[in-house]
């Protein structure tokens, strides 16, 4: 039987047209979750063991903005506010970090980055950030989107920019790098391509980038997507395909059936379409995994009012079919399909069975 586990704890709000910054996949060394937690004034890092449920709170102070992921025994702490990644070895007990700047001077500040998520090529000793920007940014472009960091000097910042097309349709020049997955030896970034200049409103649908990362000189290509503002990124192993969830005009909770859940072929660079539309699962998509077995799990977000309602549904690509697994409940934050668990990190109390 599939366990289901709720972390409940305060979180600030994501933007909506953001990925999911604070939940990472467990540290596969030490077997923890890492979670950021905030009160919108200041955050915290803190860890759950993965086993035994047990709570080490306040372990770091965070910016109340802050993205998670590991690799490894490390831990990358994205400080959206002010452009910093934190660095953290849990084989450390999370102390002595290193801070690594998302700033390039002259062409980019800190303030201006708002760095949304990070990949890290162990191997070569690299680190791949994406750079959304931040509200009313005119220094992050096309050319700017994806900084690199060196890994064996972190702390001199970002080395040099991986520069990523804008979208036709897009007249704010800003390609809206989010996700960052990688596979085999390709990096794949998430392009929601979403126009500033008209309230973040999709300029069309998303597309992925696709870097090689043996080969820095080879060509960016890309692959156009089915829906508009791609916000979850899965590829299972095999690099084969990839699972893209796309969250529509989030911000006005329009179900045109432009967004929802879509199957890329990895190999021929197309998409097979949207499986699943939003207006198919009665909200927009904002979370998104998949198990080592096939079932697809999804987070719906519905609208009420100024507020949302979310509920975790196990999806049927083949049925269209959607079974209530959690919820609803007032915000997730994000989900991760662990081993045989789904685990899924909401703000408010816990409910009953949680």
């Amino acid at each position: 039987m599939r366990k289901r586990l709720l972390l409940s704890l305060t979180l600030p709000s994501l933007f909506a047209c953001g990925g999911d910054p604070a939940v990472t996949p467990p540290n596969l060394d030490l077997a923890q979750l890492v979670i950021a937690g905030s009160d919108f004034a200041s955050g915290a890092l803190s860890t759950i063991g993965y086993s035994n449920l047990t709570v080490q709170k306040n372990l770091d102070t965070l910016d109340p903005q802050t993205v998670l992921r590991a690799f490894g025994s490390q831990v990358f702490a994205l400080d959206q506010t002010h452009g910093v990644v934190r660095i953290y070895d849990a084989k450390l007990d999370y102390k002595q970090p290193v801070d690594a700047p998302t700033s390039k001077p002259p062409e980019l500040a800190g303030a201006q980055a708002n760095p949304h998520d990070i990949f890290v090529d162990t191997q070569r000793q690299l680190a791949y950030v994406t750079i959304y920007g931040s509200f009313g940014s005119t220094q992050v472009t096309g050319a700017r989107a994806l900084g690199v960091l060196d890994l064996k000097a972190p702390t001199a910042g970002l080395t040099r920019f991986v520069s990523l097309s804008v979208a036709a349709s897009d007249t704010d020049n800003n390609p809206d790098a989010s996700q960052l997955v990688g596979c085999g030896d390709s990096l794949y970034v998430v392009l929601q391509d979403l126009d500033r200049n008209k309230t973040y409103k999709p300029a069309g649908p998303g597309r992925l980038a696709k870097i090689s990362l043996a080969d820095t000189s080879a060509p960016v290509s890309y692959i156009q997507l089915a829906g508009e503002n791609p916000t979850a990124l899965v590829i299972p192993a095999g690099c084969t395909e990839a699972y893209v969830g796309s969250s529509g005009d989030q911000l006005g909770a329009t179900l045109a059936g432009r967004s929802g859940l879509e199957v890329v072929d990895l190999m021929t660079g197309t998409t097979r379409g949207l499986q699943i539309k939003d207006s198919d699962l009665g909200g927009n998509l904002s979370g998104l995994d998949r198990s080592s077995t096939g079932s697809v799990f999804a987070n719906v977000s519905v609208k009420s009012g100024t507020t949302y309602n979310n509920t975790v549904y196990k999806l049927d690509l083949q049925t269209k079919a959607k079974t209530p697994v959690l919820g609803p409940i007032s915000y997730v934050a994000g989900l991760r399909v662990l081993e045989q668990n789904l685990v899924v990190l909401s703000a408010g109390m816990a409910g009953a069975g949680q």
